[in-house]
C-alpha cells in the first residue's frame, strides 16, 4: 500500500515584545554562582545575549494563537480546513484544561478539530507532529495544526542556573498532503529512571507555592549530563544510519537549553547545518524547534532536516524530513 506524501506546509512563530537582556540585575545571583570553582547548574547555561517575556497582562493562549495563525496564513490554509489541533501551553492558565482549548477558539477552528493537548516537555512540538503524522496517513486527519507556547519566565526560581536564559514564545506548523519537507521517520528513546529528575512543581521549600521548574538536587545534574549530553547524538546517528546518512546530509534543529548543550551536540552529530534560535531568543523550551524553523526553513540547503526534541520525562524524539 503506498502512503501520501505529509508535509510540512508552513511555520509560524510569536515572540513577546519585551526584551530582557542577560546583563539584567535579576541574574546576578546566576553570575555569581558561574563565577564559583567547579562545575556548578549556573556553570552550564549559557549562550544567549538576550529573550523575550510575557507582559503581566499578556495572554500565553493569544500569543500561541498568533503563531498558529501565521502558519495557517503561510500554508495557504483556512482555519475550517483543520481538523486536528495538537499542541500545549505551558505553564497553563488552569491545571487542566489545557490552554490549548482556547487557542482553538482564538484561531476560530471548527467544532470538528479535535484538540489534542500534548504533555511532553521539551519534546511537545515534535512528539505533536509525529502525532499529526501518523493521523494524517491513517486518513483520519487532512490538515493538522501543531501549535506550542511557553510562559516560563513567570514560573522560575532566578537564583538558580537554569533561569539564566529561559525565553517566552510561541511556534506553530501545518501538516497535510505535500512534496516539499516530507515527514520520512522519527527514532525515540525512554528513560524513565530519570522520572524526577527535573521537575514543574510547587516548592514550598524555596518559598514557592506555584509551579516553578527546577533540577532536583543530587539526581537533576546527572540527568543533564547522562541523557542530556549523550543521548541526543545516539539517537540521532541512530536515524541516520537507518536510512544510510551521515551528519553531513542533514540540518539540524534541537532543543536549546543553552549553548553547552549545542556546541557539545554539534560536534558530537557534526550536521552540516547546525541552526538555533538561542543568542536572540534564549531557550524557550519547546518551542525553540518551530521558532527556528520559522526564521529558517525557507533558506534549509541539505536534502535532510532532522528535528530533535528532548524532555524530562525523560524521553527523547529526533525527527527526519526530507528537504
Amino acid at each position: 500500500m503506498t502512503h501520501p506524501s505529509i508535509s510540512f506546509l508552513g511555520f509560524g512563530a510569536a515572540l513577546p515584545e519585551r526584551i530582557r537582556t542577560s546583563d539584567d540585575p535579576l541574574f546576578e545571583r546566576i553570575r555569581e554562582a558561574a563565577r564559583a570553582q567547579g562545575v556548578t547548574e549556573a556553570s552550564l547555561f549559557y549562550g544567549n545575549r538576550e529573550h523575550r517575556c510575557l507582559g503581566p497582562e499578556e495572554s500565553l493562549a493569544t500569543l500561541t494563537a498568533r503563531a498558529g495563525r501565521a502558519a495557517l496564513e503561510d500554508a495557504g490554509v483556512r482555519p475550517e480546513q483543520v481538523d486536528r489541533l495538537y499542541g500545549y501551553l505551558s505553564v497553563s492558565e488552569f491545571i487542566s484544561p489545557n490552554g490549548l482549548y482556547q487557542v482553538h477558539r482564538e484561531l476560530g477552528l471548527g467544532p470538528q478539530a479535535l484538540v489534542v493537548p500534548v504533555q511532553a516537555e521539551f519534546a511537545n512540538f515534535v512528539m505533536g507532529a509525529v502525532l499529526a503524522w501518523e493521523a494524517l496517513l491513517a486518513g483520519h486527519s487532512q490538515r493538522a495544526l501543531v501549535s506550542v507556547g511557553v510562559g516560563w519566565t513567570r514560573n522560575l526560581d532566578y537564583s538558580q542556573g537554569h533561569a539564566f536564559g529561559i525565553g517566552d514564545g510561541a511556534g506553530a506548523a501545518v501538516l497535510g498532503p505535500g512534496e516539499r519537507l516530507v515527514l520520512v521517520d522519527y527514532a525515540a528513546d525512554t528513560f524513565s529512571n530519570e522520572y524526577g529528575a527535573m521537575t514543574m512543581r510547587p516548592r514550598p521549600e524555596a518559598g514557592f507555592d506555584k509551579p516553578v521548574y527546577g533540577l532536583e538536587p543530587s539526581r537533576g545534574m546527572d540527568a543533564f549530563f547522562q541523557t542530556g549530553m549523550e543521548g541526543p547524538p545516539r539517537l540521532v546517528h541512530r536515524l541516520l544510519q537507518k536510512h544510510g546518512l551521515t551528519g553531513d546530509d542533514i540540518t539540524f534543529v534541537g532543543h536549546q537549553a543553552t549553548r553547552k548543550l549545542i556546541d557539545h551536540w554539534k560536534d558530537a552529530i557534526r550536521p552540516r547545518e547546525y541552526l538555533h534560535t538561542l543568542e536572540d531568543c534564549g531557550n524557550v523550551v519547546f518551542a525553540s524547534v518551530p521558532v527556528t524553523l520559522a526564521r529558517y526553513y525557507r533558506e534549509l540547503r541539505t536534502k535532510y532536516l532532522v528535528l530533535f526534541g528532548i524532555g524530562i520525562g525523560a524521553h527523547q524524539l529526533a525527527l527526519l524530513v526530507r528537504v
